[in-house]
Order: C-alpha cells, then sequence, then structure tokens
C-alpha cells in the first residue's frame, strides 16, 4: 500500500472516526448527568458505549435513556 492509498483511506475514515468519537462523548455524558436509565445500571451503559463502539452509543440512545 502506498502513501497516495493510505492518504484517501484517511480522508474517508477520519469523519467516521468523529462521529463515532462525538456520538459516544455525548451517549456517555447523558448517562452520567441522568444518573437513572431503563432496563441496565449506569455503569453497566457505560461499558456498553465504550466497548460497543457507535453501536452501543446508538442502542443506548433508542432503548437505555428514561423520558424526564
Amino acid at each position: 500500500m502506498d502513501s497516495e492509498q493510505i492518504i484517501s483511506i484517511l480522508k474517508i475514515a477520519w469523519p467516521l472516526i468523529a462521529i463515532q468519537l462525538g456520538l459516544q462523548i455525548y451517549a456517555t455524558i447523558d448517562v452520567i448527568k441522568r444518573k437513572k436509565t431503563k432496563n441496565l445500571s449506569p455503569a453497566i451503559w457505560v461499558i456498553i458505549i465504550i466497548l460497543g463502539e457507535i453501536i452501543g452509543a446508538i442502542v443506548y440512545l433508542l432503548f437505555g435513556r428514561t423520558e424526564d
């Protein structure tokens, strides 16, 4: 793989990485602020968000948030 291919891959990957990190940070902060979640304890949701990467954050936002 030459440097031009690496650069073209990075041009595509950086926005996706930024979206993933932003979503994980938002979901983690949301868990910490709420202190009460559906189905699981907040500590378990944080682990799911961190280890599950983008899928974990999406699952929390769809199924783990309470309606405060």
